[in-house]
């Protein structure tokens, strides 16, 4: 019997990333290998035989990936393990149509009537569910009564770890770029914070997809004064764009059917900056108040008042960053994600 893995490394998904590192890092030492979910369905079938076992990375927007999973569940594959990115959907809107309206329609189905229903069919034939979050893990259990569900942490490369000399007070945003990702919040409160701090830079990274591009243009047009707009950054130059800040602006919103680990967040971490965030998703499983970061109110006085005592003060902000990196190498290395593996 063999092992299999199965993902892509090429994409601008943050799941790319994570399949990047969470194969190199862990599975390959476990004699994986690995499969790009690029290559055709006939091509995987024929690599893979019913006996073996297989790893997928899950995400709702990974068509490519579920497509894989569903078929080789249909075909009596029985050693398959995932990794749910998008707890507690597989897939959403589980049927998908070229119509918007339609697709509408498909989702309020998935939601209000099926619940889960058609989802739950495939995740009670998975061997092993892992999730990136023990909320996540219990929303799965709640919602589809199984059992075969397993918390596994976030991984991290060890090297890429940077420590913060916080060498200025400048800001960054790192994620998509749309409506409910709070980013318009972020750019109010550094727009706010001009008014005391004139040199505070603001960078933000990432890009926006399909109708979120005019809401891009409308912010780049509105909040102009020290503000980079940087769009999609290379994972190759990330490091070297996160140095020119000592804190994240990521005023996350809550989603309302699904609860997706922020990756964003914990990239953020990783190169150095101490985060404002919100008790949004699952976030309070990575933040602890005043520990390794801070959380915003939303409201504005309050949450300006926050940050600028933060960033003038210069010894508190060395220990946030020391215990961020300390937070880091204790929970979300090789080491200890692969303590959380079965196989």
């Amino acid at each position: 019997m063999k092992n299999f893995y199965i993902s892509t490394k090429n994409s601008r998904s943050g799941i790319s990333k994570y399949s990047n590192d969470f194969y190199r890092l862990v599975l390959k030492q476990r004699d994986y290998f690995f499969l790009d979910s690029k290559e055709s369905l006939t091509n995987i079938l024929t690599s893979v035989s019913s006996k073996d076992h297989v790893h997928i990375e899950i995400g709702i927007f990974q068509t490519r990936e579920i497509e894989i999973l569903i078929t080789m569940i249909n075909a009596g594959y029985k050693n398959i393990a995932v990794t749910l990115h998008d707890p507690p959907l597989l897939k959403y809107p589980f049927k998908e149509f070229n119509n918007s309206l339609l697709n509408k329609a498909s989702k309020f189905y998935d939601i209000y009537i099926s619940r889960f229903r058609n989802s739950g069919r495939y995740i009670s034939k998975i061997k092993c569910i892992y999730v990136l979050t023990r909320k996540g893990l219990l929303e799965v259990k709640s919602k589809y009564k199984v059992d075969n569900v397993k918390y596994l942490p976030h991984i991290i490369d060890e090297k890429e770890i940077v420590k913060n000399e916080l060498k200025n007070k400048n800001l960054i945003y790192f994620g998509f770029i749309g409506k409910n990702k709070g980013i318009e919040y972020a750019l109010l409160l550094h727009k706010k914070l001009l008014q005391t701090s004139p040199g505070i830079n603001f960078y933000v990274i990432g890009e926006a997809i399909g109708v979120e591009k005019r809401y891009h243009d409308i912010l780049k047009k509105t909040y102009t004064e020290n503000v980079y707009y940087l769009d999609y950054v290379s994972e190759e130059k990330l490091a070297e764009t996160f140095a020119r800040s000592s804190f994240s602006l990521l005023p996350f919103k809550d989603y309302q059917f699904y609860s997706p680990f922020s990756g964003s967040l914990l990239s953020a971490m990783k190169y150095g900056t101490i985060p404002f965030t919100s008790k949004a998703n699952a976030v309070p499983e990575i933040i602890g108040e005043k520990q390794n970061g801070f959380y915003l109110t939303g409201k504005i006085e309050e949450d300006i008042f926050r940050i600028s005592e933060v960033i003038n003060n210069e010894t508190m902000a060395k220990k946030i960053s020391q215990n961020i990196y300390n937070y880091l190498l204790a929970n979300h290395t090789a080491e200890n994600v692969g303590k959380y593996l079965s196989i």
